[in-house]
């Protein structure tokens, strides 16, 4: 409503407040009508501007002179105590209206902050979404274009007929490499996708624990192929979970290890049971993770100081590790170890049964 009519409803009310005490209502108290008449300015200024609850307030004051002061019936005050009354009026609905005022034209300002807070912080989301999706397509065109290429020229070289039988099984095997990258990449994508749509669902079950590590080196083998092993896991019990997240998390830390850890090192794996918990760790004896990087480690896309320029990849890893184990309430941490490289361990909340009473059981 604009505020002429909002000051035209004062005016309507204080006519009204008049119309009530000398026609309808008759009263000896003076006090009375001029706090019926305040309640009409104070309203006034609560819902417009001070220009239309001063006018409203001079309208009640004339009115209140007018009508109820003696002696009625003219703007004349015989009374010095009367004076003292319409003063203190004019003051409390002037004073009331100007507060009033202020209390609106601050929260005009607050909702304003708040929309212009809102308003940057959907341009950051986009501006933030804009760069992951360059990022993004950046990422996956480098590690589209060198797998293509060594398909193609593994190709290239299978055609020939002079190629010997050795040289033969070494193109087929960079053919082999390639194509399973191809499709880890791809697969990257797709949970990426997954986990973003929170289609990401845990089933648990009952499972061993070199289940979970069977699965998890069968997606890796190639990437284990110049890297000794140092396994140490539970052959005692059984857990429950989802044997399916929990090995494609694994699965996302072993590939950064073998990535990032130089070559023939060894790359540590203890696969431990505790009370309402598992807890997998994967320590290497690569660089390690910068101090800084720490924080940032499981974002998308991040690649570190000290890997970054060195290797390939898409930053997708970790984070899509990540989002996995939660679908699960589990959690994954990185630190550097003091001897040197990274270690990443994964939690993840548990039922534990030794295998020899689940059998049982059974």
């Amino acid at each position: 409503m604009p505020d002429w009519l909002r000051a035209a409803a004062g005016l309507g009310g204080v006519a009204l407040v008049t119309a009530t005490f000398t026609r309808v209502v008759s009263v000896d108290n003076g006090a009375t009508v001029a706090l019926a008449f305040l309640l009409v300015v104070l309203i006034v200024a609560a819902t417009s501007r001070f220009w239309a609850a001063a006018l409203t307030s001079l309208a009640a004051l004339i009115c209140f002179n007018f009508f109820f002061i003696p002696p009625i019936g003219t703007l004349t005050v015989a009374d010095p105590e009367n004076w003292v009354a319409l003063a203190a009026f004019l003051a409390v609905s002037l004073v009331g209206s100007n507060l009033s005022s202020a209390i609106r034209e601050r929260e005009r300002i607050a909702v304003e902050r708040l929309h212009l807070l809102e308003e940057r912080k959907q341009a950051d989301i986009a501006r933030q979404r804009d760069a992951l999706s360059s990022a993004l397509l950046a990422s996956i065109g480098h590690d589209l274009r060198t797998p293509l290429t060594a398909l193609k020229v593994a190709a290239t070289n299978l055609q020939s007929d002079e190629l010997a039988d050795e040289d033969r099984n070494e193109q087929a095997d960079v053919v082999l490499t390639e194509v399973e990258r191809l499709t880890r990449l791809f697969q990257n994508i797709l949970d990426m996708a997954r986990i973003d749509a929170q289609a990401v669902a845990a089933e648990r079950r009952w499972v061993h624990l070199s289940e979970i590590w069977e699965a998890a080196l069968d997606q890796v083998s190639h990437s284990f192929a110049r890297h000794a092993i140092d396994l140490s896991i539970d052959e005692e019990t059984l857990v429950y979970l989802d044997p399916r997240l929990t090995a494609a998390a694994l699965t996302r830390v072993l590939e950064n290890a073998a990535k990032y850890a130089p070559i023939d090192t060894t790359i540590s794996i203890a696969m431990r049971v505790v009370p309402r918990q598992l807890t997998i760790t994967v320590a290497d004896q690569g660089p390690g993770i910068a101090p800084d990087d720490l924080p940032r480690i499981f974002d998308r896309f991040f690649r570190g100081e000290l890997t970054g320029r060195r290797v390939g990849g898409t930053g997708m890893g970790l984070p899509i590790a990540r989002g996995l184990l939660q679908a699960e309430a589990g959690v994954i941490s990185a630190a550097n170890r003091p001897e040197g490289g990274a270690q990443l361990t994964i939690t993840v909340p548990v039922d534990t049964r030794p295998i020899g009473a689940t059998q049982a059981a059974s």
